[in-house]
């Protein structure tokens, strides 16, 4: 018997529909890719090698870091305190991409992530496991209302929980999605596939019973999560630093790491809820150095992932494509668009509005709605009405938002000659340390610094609903 180790938030979910997966029982597979009518790049099929029989030694090596939930004031440095030391070998800082929910989400903060360069997804408006379709839309829609992000820029999703069905993709392909990112892979390996379309349905995941649901959304993608397995065969989607103390956690992060380096080269991602971090910040810091020290180890967003996959290139020639530059728009005076114009060290400070609600407060630089939004009313009027004195002027379709002047009602581009900063730098170090266990927690302790009496795969069900809870304290 084998229990899929998932985040402790996402234990709750596991519990409820999948409990204990039986290894013996094989999982139904998903009806077989016609190769002959999977046409590249409109439909790809499931493989665990590169497109286009491209070497996996000559491809990059993708590492995806990836944040779930409430993007906040206590989870944002968690999230920065992980990125800022690295850089890519094109001396651009590396990105990653956010599963964002509203719910306890600040909206300038939410704004200040993607003006950063970093990806927005859907993560639905309150948390909700295989949620309707107005939890995915509105989560989208009030995004797009209060950070200003356009709806073209958040193209992916992730099932709270890891919880979906049959009716999640349905839901996805009427909103537009273009890529999921909700399935794990299995101990096996067999299913650790490089993104593929779902024209076939699902390919991986497959003991819950996906596969052979019928789930065939052509031309969408799956970015499967590429599990963590320890050495007992134990599968970990997310948050790995509970499971195991800060040496055995490394060691498995470099296993699987290897694993992925020296064979194929799916690529490899760490899937984090940033309030479960820890103190395995250093843990990740170390990790992370050893891996981007290895050559053509490239950190990613999704979305950059999705873009290589369409247009395969050798590593060689990846610092050459669009996506993987790093420059930030030259505005030439302090705007509310979520970046640090005047390069004063802070970001909009002053032209902020903060609204103050009863389930909490949040700022925007587009005009406090006169209700917090919900999933009944995702975009409510705004307090201050348009023609008002005060009104922000939220950003229109003919400017990006990092150019939109919300108070002048003003677009700064409006030409593709605009001024950009390029923000590669040279890396401080041509060395890099290897990850260490010298701060490890003591015994009893997972890598998190967390009192543990046993393996995710022991915790009873209280115990389980107690720390799924915990990430919304």
């Amino acid at each position: 018997m084998r229990f899929t180790t998932i985040s402790l938030a996402a234990a709750i979910s596991a519990l409820f529909i999948a409990g204990v997966v039986d290894a013996q029982a094989p999982p139904a597979q998903a009806p077989a890719c016609d190769t002959t009518k999977c046409v590249f790049p409109a439909c790809v099929c499931p493989s665990v090698n590169p497109p286009k029989g491209l070497d996996p030694k000559t491809v990059p090596q993708f590492f995806t870091l990836t944040y779930d939930d409430a993007i906040q004031s206590q989870t944002v440095p968690v999230a920065a305190s992980l990125m800022t030391p690295h850089r890519n070998p094109n001396n651009c800082p590396i990105k990653a991409t956010w599963f964002a929910q509203t719910l306890y989400s600040d909206y300038s903060l939410i704004q200040q992530w993607y003006a950063a360069g970093n990806e927005v997804a859907d993560h639905t408006m309150n948390h909700i496991g295989i949620p309707p379709i107005e939890e995915v839309s509105g989560n989208r829609k009030a995004i797009n209302a209060f950070s200003g992000i356009p709806y073209a820029k958040m193209t992916g999703f992730r099932a709270p929980f890891l919880n979906y069905s049959k009716s999640t993709f349905d839901i996805l392909a009427q909103e537009k999605i273009q890529y999921d990112s909700s399935t794990s892979t299995s101990a096996a390996t067999t299913d650790a596939y490089w993104p593929y379309t779902l024209d076939y349905g699902v390919a991986n995941d497959c003991w819950k019973g996906i596969c052979t649901e019928g789930v065939a959304q052509p031309g969408m993608w799956e970015i499967p999560m590429h599990s963590i397995i320890d050495p007992k065969g134990n599968v970990f989607s997310m948050d790995v630093q509970l499971s195991g103390s800060a040496s055995d956690v490394t060691q498995w992060l470099k296993d699987n790491f290897n694993r992925h380096y020296q064979g194929t080269r799916q690529p490899f991602g760490i899937y984090l809820h940033p309030v479960h971090v820890g103190n395995a910040t250093g843990l990740y810091n170390d990790f992370f150095a050893w891996a981007g020290a290895q050559k053509d180890v490239w950190f990613v967003t999704n979305q950059q992932l999705l873009e290589w996959m369409k247009n395969p290139v050798p590593a060689s020639e990846l610092a050459n494509q669009p996506y993987m530059k790093c420059q930030q728009p030259a505005v030439g005076k302090e705007i509310c668009n979520g970046l640090d114009d005047s390069k004063a060290g802070s970001v909009d400070k002053g032209i902020l509005q903060m609204c103050n609600f009863d389930s909490g407060s949040w700022s925007t630089c587009y005009g406090c709605p006169t209700v917090n939004p919900s999933v009944a009313e995702p975009i409510p009027a705004r307090a201050v009405a348009a023609g008002q004195t005060g009104y922000r002027t939220p950003v229109p379709a003919t400017c990006a938002m990092e150019w939109w002047d919300p108070v002048a009602a003003q677009c700064l581009c409006n030409s593709s000659n605009c001024t950009f900063n390029d923000i590669a730098t040279q890396t401080p170090s041509a060395t890099t340390p290897l990850p260490t266990s010298t701060n490890s927690p003591n015994k009893g302790q997972n890598a998190a610094g967390q009192v543990v009496t046993g393996s995710m795969a022991t915790l009873g069900f209280a115990a389980a609903l107690a720390a799924g809870l915990a990430q919304f304290l």
